[in-house]
């Protein structure tokens, strides 16, 4: 497991660091873990890190945008935000950070985190093989790259962090693959089937997913609004 924490107040970057070993010690996971006092070292280090800590209020640049850049890169990377600062709360969602935490750290809420992030790791493993409608080659996916999938009659339309394609699958079919794999997922109207992770607005009509500065929208229906709007508190709660 490759970490990263990025801090510029050594104090907090070194107790951190002794915190997120030491807990990584107790679950039995190895870990490689670099430290670095500014974002300039981070984005030069050129290693693709599965974790990344950052404070958020740093002088050369902020957590936030930080964390934009890096997620450009490596979109499967899980990012955490340490801060003193619990106002950028909000701004923490817009770049689906697994886990906010205020300073001084509370262990149990970071070990915590720390397995939501393994479980996230665990879950770019899993993949789902569908036919492409058009030339009838196969395709697998992993599940985490799909943004969602739509019910067009007899066959699917997949929407992913790749691909747009339309599938001889069946939309039913589908859903439960991904449904029995992992549990991010949602049914905001019996057409769509939406990851959670690419949600950024939702209301008693549509859902907006967003991805690499595309927009897209699905379907809400009134039927099941209360339970989407559930899971989303419960996805928003974890953090």
């Amino acid at each position: 497991m490759r970490i990263a924490i990025c801090d510029d107040e050594q104090k907090f970057l070194e107790n951190e660091a002794k915190l997120i070993c030491d807990i990584f010690v107790e679950k039995g996971v190895p870990q490689e873990l670099m430290t670095f006092n500014s974002p300039k070292e981070l984005l030069d280090s050129g290693i693709t890190y599965d974790m990344i800590f950052l404070d958020i209020e740093m002088p050369e640049m902020s957590g936030i945008d930080l964390a934009r850049q890096i997620s450009q890169k490596n979109k499967d990377c899980s990012i955490f935000f340490i801060t003193n600062y619990p106002v950028y709360l909000d701004k923490a969602f817009d770049v689906n950070a697994i886990r906010f935490f205020t300073k001084p750290v509370d262990r149990t809420r970071l070990s915590e985190g720390i397995d939501r992030a393994l479980e996230r790791i665990d879950s770019l493993t899993k993949v789902i093989s569908v036919v492409n409608f058009d030339n009838k080659l196969s395709v697998t996916l992993s599940i985490s790259s799909i943004i969602f999938i739509e019910n067009i009659g007899r066959r699917t339309r997949i929407v992913s962090t790749e691909y747009d394609f339309i599938a001889e699958e069946v939309f039913s079919s589908l859903k439960n693959q991904i449904g029995k794999e992992v549990n991010y997922f949602a049914a905001p109207h019996q057409s769509y089937f939406v990851n959670l992770h690419y949600v950024t607005a939702h209301n008693k009509t549509d859902v907006t997913l967003s991805y690499a500065g595309k927009t897209y929208s699905a379907e809400m229906s009134r039927r099941q609004y209360n339970e989407f709007d559930k899971k989303m508190f419960l996805q928003a709660k974890s953090i």
